[in-house]
């Protein structure tokens, strides 16, 4: 069944859902026909749960046909049309398969992990070269298809932290209000899966890069890393000339995206040799840089892998309790 205006989320059905994700941990999912915003809606639920609802590591997510208040990195407004984008959040309590929680520099990761497990899926599904841009969209040709939001919602003094992250995919719209956004209607033609063909995968593959990490968060996520390779494999950002828009009157810089720091920060390095790391908060926006007259295209960069650094960094990349990570 389609989705409507009337019914945006007609073409769910809260059962076979559950059916399909329960034997990838999932403990229960919830279709809402519209909602202010998912994340929000995740974390309330998330307040109301008895500890034996909240053990980790089972997962929990909430899919709705409508979000009326969906928000993006710095409270940025994110709008879709009714029954047109897979809009959903995922919570879960990162921890080894021994129980033992994630080191705390390493939580922001799931930011990366959620954005991995989009462009798998719908490069599986479509075969459409879907990219990650640091720090938290998906894009496919320069065009934003999704964007990403992480939310610390509980920080307690012993244990792993619970960890909100939600999504939104565009699509079946045929037009989008700017150019620099897209759909897999517009990128996909006739190969567009279902909305519940899509939230599956990605629920699926998610559910599968969380269990590789917990394997050892150490040392899939740490440098070298296989799971952080994977992760850095699809990370459109580095080897781009780029411009880092920093929060007031402080000058952009341009610079060389290098690697990825402990935290899943930028590393960047400019003209003079300098190296900085940014964490998301630190950050306005990550832009190309403008190319020079007769310089080679952005999407023609090096992507060798001496270009890369790891950029060690202590636990401020960690998002903090009530804080945004994008």
């Amino acid at each position: 069944m389609d989705a409507t205006d009337e019914h945006p989320a007609a073409d769910y059905r809260q059962a076979p859902l559950e059916d399909a994700l329960r034997a990838h941990g999932y403990r229960a999912v919830t279709v809402l026909g519209s909602v202010g915003s998912t994340n929000t809606w995740l974390a309330e639920h998330v307040a109301r749960r008895t500890p034996e609802e909240a053990a980790p590591p089972a997962l929990e997510a909430v899919v709705t046909g409508f979000q009326t208040r969906g928000r993006g990195r710095l409270d940025r407004q994110w709008v879709t049309p009714p029954g047109t984008a897979v809009t959903f959040s995922v919570v879960c309590t990162p921890v080894d398969r021994a129980g033992r929680p994630w080191p705390q520099e390493l939580v922001p990761w799931l930011t990366l992990l959620m954005a991995h497990s989009i462009t798998t899926a719908v490069r599986e599904l479509t075969g459409v070269p879907a990219v990650v841009k640091w720090p938290n969209d998906v894009l496919v040709a320069d065009r934003k298809l999704c964007g990403i939001l992480a939310s610390l919602v509980a920080a307690p003094s012993q244990g792993a932290p619970t960890v909100v992250v939600g999504a939104g995919i565009n699509v079946a719209q045929e037009e989008l209000p700017v150019a620099t956004a897209t759909s897999l209607r517009l990128e996909a033609d006739d190969a567009v899966p279902t909305r519940p063909e899509l939230l599956t995968a990605v629920l699926v593959r998610f559910a599968e890069v969380l269990d590789r990490a917990s394997s050892d968060p150490a040392g899939q996520l740490g440098a070298g890393g296989e799971l952080r390779r994977a992760v850095e494999d699809g990370l459109d950002t580095l080897g781009r000339q780029i411009t880092v828009h920093l929060p007031g009157s402080a000058a952009p810089v341009v610079a060389t995206a290098v690697g990825l720091g402990t935290s899943g920060q930028l590393a960047v390095r400019t003209a003079d040799g300098a190296h900085h790391e940014y964490s998301a908060g630190d950050v306005v926006h990550v832009r190309p840089a403008p190319a020079a007259p007769g310089a080679e295209h952005p999407a023609s960069r090096d992507r060798d892998t001496d270009q890369r650094q790891d950029a060690g960094a202590g636990p401020r990349g960690a998002a903090e309790p009530g804080s945004t990570r994008a």
